[in-house]
């Protein structure tokens, strides 16, 4: 089977997770999950993700999804992904999703929760992440010495190595540019708190 472009996919689990809890599936209401404007979008996507054997209409006119891509399947999780990160913070709200990502459960767990970040600067691209790249973070409060953290600092965010000594934490860059210095802060604070760990990051190109 030809593979999805990523709005293809991200049709395609939508009308899974319709199929999955027994609710019709409309057009409209594909339209307004996934913020299109237009009906006519969803029905061009639907045709395509048709025509290439992921989908299939019923006697009735139902989507159905394929048994051919039912037997040879990969679970996902739709991950949100919730805005820039400097490399503000993302607000934890439905109104900032720009997106859901589907993510194998290969690589998240079931138990814990994420969120995508779209990278800005280069900051840290001396590891490997670059402007634009989309970061996967799994979100927790309470990171590791050396871990990557997506922290917030007086309500503005950056994605920085975490380091921590005493009553003291540092935000460490790891950058070809000069101009990146360390930030040293207190220890934990009303102004400065850690939102999640980097997990892995994405080449931005590939979700453009």
């Amino acid at each position: 089977m030809e593979n999805l472009t990523h709005k293809e996919q991200l049709v395609f689990q939508q009308v899974r997770d319709f199929i999955s809890r027994d609710e019709k599936i409309t057009i409209r209401s594909l339209q307004t999950i996934l913020g299109y404007a237009s009906p006519r979008s969803i029905s061009v996507l639907l045709d395509q993700i048709m025509d290439k054997g992921y989908l299939y209409r019923d006697t009735n006119d139902q989507i159905r999804v394929s048994p051919t891509f039912q037997s040879d399947s990969v679970d996902v999780r739709l991950i949100p992904l919730i805005g820039t990160i400097a490399c503000g913070m993302p607000i934890f709200a439905e109104e900032n999703i720009e997106t859901e990502i589907p993510v194998s459960t290969r690589l998240v767990s079931a138990s814990k929760k994420y969120f995508f970040l779209r990278a800005q600067g280069d900051s840290m691209n001396k590891k490997g992440i670059d402007d634009g790249d989309l970061v996967l973070i799994e979100q927790t409060e309470i990171p590791q010495n050396g871990q990557i953290v997506a922290a917030l600092i007086n309500d503005e965010a950056t994605l920085k190595e975490f380091r921590h000594d005493g009553d003291l934490a540092y935000l460490i860059p790891h950058s070809d540019n000069p101009k990146h210095r360390p930030i040293i802060l207190g220890d934990f604070s009303d102004n400065f708190s850690v939102q999640g760990v980097f997990i892995r990051a994405f080449p931005g190109s590939l979700f453009a």
